[in-house]
């Protein structure tokens, strides 16, 4: 078992802490809350975690396409992917962030299929950052319970998705083990990017009405940190109970 993995089981981590902050109309802890509390709670007591190992597409594609992206961002951005930080005062809070500027902020890379591609960028378009929260919790608690893990008090939201135009290039790297091997991957596990056409991969028309690359930075509003530890809190208080 990965050190990675020790520090993520049977804690609360940024991928699924929408959950903690997930209540209902009157404001109370849904049942997603309780659900997932337990879930840490059985972590805890086995020793390990809930979720097994798959292959997905969807998750090759997403490491993939990110040293891509990375190379596309300023110098002062580092790729801090592989680590994971604990809460210097809850240590039953973990996040394993993207992307960081050292004491600015912390980003969120998300190469997603064109359904939730299409619906995450608009709304990211908005620059509403309660309007995204609404609409992608899930997105915008990851980004939140990261900054608040590191202490800083900007987010910043990333979208890509490839032109058609540079698939030649991404199944050129898909064909190179030096490439593939140096994210972990085995060969095997990129030959869908080879195989398949544009139309069955997420890929962008040359003249779509998106950008292949769509940023957006936010203020990490205090409330939103507060009451994500509130909650880390109170679940946490739940199963040592």
């Amino acid at each position: 078992m990965s050190e990675l993995s020790k520090l993520r089981n049977g804690n609360f981590s940024s991928s699924n802490n929408y959950k903690l902050c997930s209540s209902l109309k009157n404001g109370t802890p849904s049942a997603a809350f309780f659900t997932y509390a337990k879930e840490k709670m059985f972590e805890r007591k086995l020793g390990r975690s809930l979720e097994q190992s798959f292959f997905s597409q969807d998750a090759v594609w997403g490491s993939f396409l990110e040293p891509r992206v990375f190379e596309n961002l300023p110098m002062n951005y580092q790729i801090i992917h592989k680590e994971t930080f604990v809460h210097q005062n809850y240590n039953f809070l973990v996040g394993t962030p993207d992307f960081v500027i050292e004491g600015l902020k912390v980003s969120e890379l998300k190469c997603f299929g064109l359904k939730n591609f299409a619906s995450y960028v608009s709304a990211l378009l908005t620059e509403d950052p309660e309007y995204i929260k609404e609409e992608h919790p899930k997105e915008y608690w990851q980004i939140i319970s990261n900054a608040t893990i590191l202490e800083v008090d900007k987010g910043e939201a990333i979208v890509y998705m490839p032109f058609e135009s540079e698939m030649a290039e991404i199944r050129g790297l898909a064909e190179d083990p030096d490439y593939y091997s140096s994210l972990g991957l085995q060969g095997w596990q990129v030959r869908f990017i080879i195989e398949k056409s544009n139309k069955d991969l997420s890929v962008l028309p040359n003249d779509s009405s998106f950008k292949n690359l769509n940023i957006f930075e936010f203020e990490i509003p205090k409330q939103d940190k507060e009451f994500l530890i509130e909650r880390a809190i109170m679940a946490n208080n739940l199963i040592t109970k």
